[in-house]
């Protein structure tokens, strides 16, 4: 199990990584940081419990940190409540992560007030955000079935399709 945290908390961040160029996209494509940044995000939510406006130095880093928290977080939750057994290939199962981050993220922003209301956002803001939880989503499945031993991963799948006897 503690290997099976460790590979999930290090794809995590390898899923953050890779969004790290997406996001230098992202920025240039739409003129300026979406209403989603981490560095908005950081601001408005550290900033109430500072109970203090941040600058933009120490909203940055505070992004950084909530960054490198909530990626392999994300991860862990997908190791531990993802579909144990790999039927789907790669892609598919990726994807169905970022769908996963993407619906927890729309639910999430409104209800800590982290961002700005949904409605104000553009339609291209509303795609960078779908592209961004897919590449994190393919990302973090692909470091996870690199760290993960082959024969482990079909280990886990087959004793979590077994039913339990009760003679």
């Amino acid at each position: 199990m503690a290997s099976r945290f460790v590979n999930a908390c290090i794809a995590g961040t390898l899923g953050g990584l890779a969004l790290r160029v997406l996001i230098s996209v992202r920025n240039a494509s739409l003129g300026k940081p979406p209403p989603y940044a981490a560095r908005f995000i950081a601001q408005r939510l550290m900033g109430r419990v500072l109970r203090r406006e941040l600058t933009p130095e120490e909203a940055r880093r505070w992004a950084w940190a909530l960054r490198f928290g909530y990626s392999p977080m994300l991860a862990v939750a997908w190791s531990l409540a993802g579909p144990a057994e790999e039927r789907w290939s790669l892609v598919p199962r990726g994807l169905l992560l970022g769908l996963g981050v993407l619906a927890f993220e729309h639910l999430a922003f409104p209800v800590f007030k982290a961002t700005e209301a949904r409605s104000t956002w553009t339609p291209q803001e509303h795609a960078w955000l779908v592209a961004q939880t897919a590449l994190y989503g393919v990302v973090t499945e692909a470091s996870i079935r690199a760290l993960t031993p082959r024969s482990s991963r079909w280990v886990r799948a087959r004793e979590s399709l077994r039913r339990p006897s009760w003679a």
